[in-house]
C-alpha cells in the first residue's frame, strides 16, 4: 500500500514536472516570437528610414535640379539683346541648383553615386565660375548635366529597389525562425504529452503483487 502511494505520488511529481516543462516550452516561444517580432520592427522601420532620408529626398532634390537645367536650356533661345537678363536669371537657377547640390550631398550616396554626382559638381563649378563663354559651351554642360540627373536617378530607383528586397528577404527569414521554433515547441509538447498518457497508463506492480497473493 505505502508503495503504491509513493508510485501514485512519484506520477504527480512527474505530472507536475512536465506540465511546468510544457509552461517553459511555450513562455520560451512567446520570447523568441517576440524577439522576432521586434527585430523585424526595427529592421522595417530603418529600411524605410533609409528609403526616405537617402532615396526619395535625393530623387526630390534631383527632379529640382533637372527642372532648373531645363530652364536654363530653354533661356538660351532667346535673342542676344535679352542675353543680360537670361544671364541673371541663370546665376539664380544655378544658386538654386548649388543648395540642392549641398542637400543632396547630406544623403548616403553609393560609389556609383559618388562618381557621377561629382561629374555634376564640376559642371555647377563652370556655370558659377563663368567659364563657359558661349551659348553653344552652356547648352553643351546643361545637356550633360541632364545625362547625369538622369543617370543619377536611375541609381535612386535600383536603390530603392535593393532595400525593399532587402526587407522582403529579412521578414521571409524572421517568418520562417517564427514557423520553425513553433514547430518545434510544438513536437516537445506532443512529446511530453505522450509521456505523461504513457506513464498514467502503465500497470501498478505492486497491484500484480497483490492480486498473485490473494490467487
Amino acid at each position: 500500500m505505502i508503495k503504491w502511494a509513493l508510485s501514485r505520488q512519484n506520477k504527480i511529481a512527474a505530472s507536475g514536472v512536465l506540465f511546468a516543462l510544457c509552461l517553459l516550452i511555450l513562455f520560451s516561444n512567446y520570447i523568441v516570437s517576440n524577439y522576432i517580432d521586434r527585430r523585424h520592427s526595427d529592421h522595417a522601420k530603418k529600411s524605410i528610414r533609409t528609403l526616405y532620408e537617402d532615396r526619395l529626398l535625393a530623387q526630390d532634390y534631383i527632379l529640382k535640379m533637372t527642372r532648373d537645367f531645363y530652364q536654363i536650356k530653354e533661356a538660351m533661345n532667346v535673342s542676344e539683346s535679352d542675353r543680360d537678363s537670361v544671364n541673371g536669371r541663370n546665376a539664380a537657377l544655378i544658386s538654386d541648383i548649388r543648395v540642392l547640390c549641398n542637400s543632396y550631398l547630406k544623403t548616403k550616396l553609393t560609389d556609383r553615386e559618388t562618381t557621377k554626382f561629382t561629374e555634376l559638381l564640376k559642371i555647377v563649378d563652370d556655370f558659377e565660375s563663368s567659364l563657359l563663354h558661349s551659348i553653344e559651351s552652356e547648352r553643351e554642360n546643361a545637356n550633360k548635366a541632364l545625362v547625369l540627373l538622369s543617370e543619377l536617378s536611375t541609381i535612386q530607383l535600383d536603390e530603392s529597389k535593393r532595400i525593399m528586397d532587402h526587407a522582403e528577404i529579412s521578414f521571409l527569414s524572421g517568418k520562417t525562425s517564427f514557423q520553425f521554433s513553433s514547430a518545434v515547441a510544438l513536437i516537445i509538447l506532443l512529446v511530453l504529452l505522450a509521456l505523461v498518457l504513457t506513464c498514467r497508463t502503465l500497470p501498478n506492480p505492486d497491484n500484480h503483487t497483490s492480486a498473485r497473493a490473494i490467487n
